[in-house]
This record gives structure tokens, sequence and C-alpha cells, in this order.
């Protein structure tokens, strides 16, 4: 066997200060837990009514909910959108997990609970993409007075990613297998948010399983099974754009990288013999 494959640092005309965000988000949010949580686990119940109060008061704290909505804006009657659009915002305006209203100011929250939460999503969202923690969410260090805010936070931020891919064109060429259509990066970074919707539903049902009505459970297995889909369609357009490349290269080794649940999909594919990868000699 021969050939090698290279290893590839982004490269920029000039630095670009937004590469740095998701860093300085990621130590940002870890402070917030870090300091917050140790305070509302010590504090009484004046005390807690003053932490509200102080937030409340800080409008840059503001957190907005029911993200969502925006997909309800979608005029029905405007039959110059693609049919597929039309028919996944119907599918939207149906759903039983839905809130009611646009107006913004309907949504807003704030308090000490509400921004701890908030940090707890964050935090561990980054920790889902790209790192192997069995519990991204660090459920063992949840708190009462966080506990409601981070459900409901849960729901919001899987249902605005839920939809949000469902109207995207590139989920649905990945679970069509259309890939000529998606570059592997691309799938890789789909794929990601589908381990994420996943790790958000896992964690409501294990928080806030029994509040949902039995056909709202059902929808919510549903997006599960979807952002199934969509994983399977990342490991086939990964395992086909590489075979591409290891027949026209001859490449003898693939290292890959990327969020761990895919990566380990794709390698457990392989194993049990569902893909597979072929060298020249």
């Amino acid at each position: 066997m021969h050939g090698t494959v290279g290893v590839f640092v982004a490269d920029f005309d000039e630095p670009d200060p937004s590469d740095a965000y998701q860093i300085v988000g990621y130590q940002e949010y870890a402070n917030a837990l870090n300091n917050l949580v140790p305070l509302v686990r010590a504090a009484d119940e004046a005390s807690l009514r003053v932490y509200d109060k102080i937030i409340s008061d800080m409008p840059e704290l503001v957190i907005y909910t029911n993200l969502s909505r925006r997909f309800g804006l979608v005029q029905m009657q405007n039959f110059s959108l693609p049919p597929r659009l039309r028919n996944t915002s119907n599918l939207y305006r149906q759903s039983s997990l839905n809130e009611t209203g646009n107006d913004a100011n309907a949504y807003k929250r704030s308090g000490i609970g509400w921004l701890i939460a908030l940090a707890r999503l964050e935090h561990g969202s980054i920790e889902i993409g790209y790192q192997t923690n069995v519990s991204p969410f660090n459920l063992e260090e949840l708190t009462k007075v966080e506990t409601p805010a981070f459900s409901a936070l849960l729901l919001d931020g899987a249902r605005s990613h839920y939809w949000a891919m469902k109207m995207d064109s590139v989920t649905h060429y990945l679970i069509e297998g259309n890939v000529p259509k998606v570059s592997d990066r691309t799938a890789l970074a789909y794929g990601r948010r589908a381990v994420l919707v996943q790790e958000m539903l896992k964690t409501l049902n294990q928080l806030a399983g029994r509040q949902f009505t039995p056909a709202q459970k059902q929808e919510l297995q549903s997006w599960y099974k979807n952002m199934s889909a969509v994983r399977e369609g990342v490991v086939y357009n990964v395992y086909e754009t590489y075979k591409v490349a290891i027949a026209k290269k001859g490449i003898g080794n693939i290292e890959l990288k990327g969020c761990p649940p895919l990566v380990s999909g794709i390698r457990d594919d392989i194993l049990r013999g569902r893909a597979s990868i072929s060298l020249e000699e």
C-alpha cells in the first residue's frame, strides 16, 4: 500500500477573530457555571430574590425563548415556495410541541435560574460536538433553581435545530444519499448538529419526560429517528467520498477526526461490514 494523508490547518490571509469565538464562549460558559452554581447552592430564598432582581435590571442578560417561532412566519399561500418547504412548514404549523404567538416580548426570560440554564446548555452543546464526555450537560450539578428553565431551553433548542434542519435542502440531500451535493466537511457539520439534537432530546426525556402527552412523546421520537437518518446519511457521504479519494490516490490510512459520536458510528459501520474501504496494492 502506498500514499499518505496530510494534516492541514486552516490558512487565513489575515487573522480572523471569529475563529476564537467558540473557545472564548466555551470558557465563559464554564466560568459562569463554576461561579454561579456554588452561589445559588449557598443562597437562601431572600438571596435568590435579590439575584433575580439584579439580573432582571440588566437588559443584556435577557434570554429569548421559542426561537423556532420564525418558521411560523412562512406564508403558506405563497405557492412560489418549493413544495418541500411548503410541506415542512405545514408540518411545523401542525406540531404539538409549538408555542403559540410570534411576539418576541412574550418570550423574554430573566433571572439567575435562566442564566445558569443557558450557560449549561451552551457549554454542554460544545462538549457534545467536540468531546467524549458521557454527561455533557453535567446533570450531576444541576440545581433546583435552574431545572425548569433548563428543561424549557432543551425543548426550545431541539425544536429550533430540528425545524431549521428540516427546512434545509442539505439535510434532505444527506438522507437521500445525494453525495455530489454535499461535501464531506459539510456532512460532518450537519452530523454534529444531528447528534446535538438527539442529546438534547435524550436529556429532555430524562428530566421532563412525564410532562408530555402521548402525542408529544410520539413526535419527539419522530424527531430523534429523523436525526438518526441524517447521521446515517453522513456516514454514507463520508464513506463514499473517501472511497473515491482512496481509489484515485491510493491512500493507505484514514484517521478520522471530528464529532466523537459520528466518528464512532463511521468506524462501527466499517467494523460490522455495513461499509468497507478498499486499499490499492
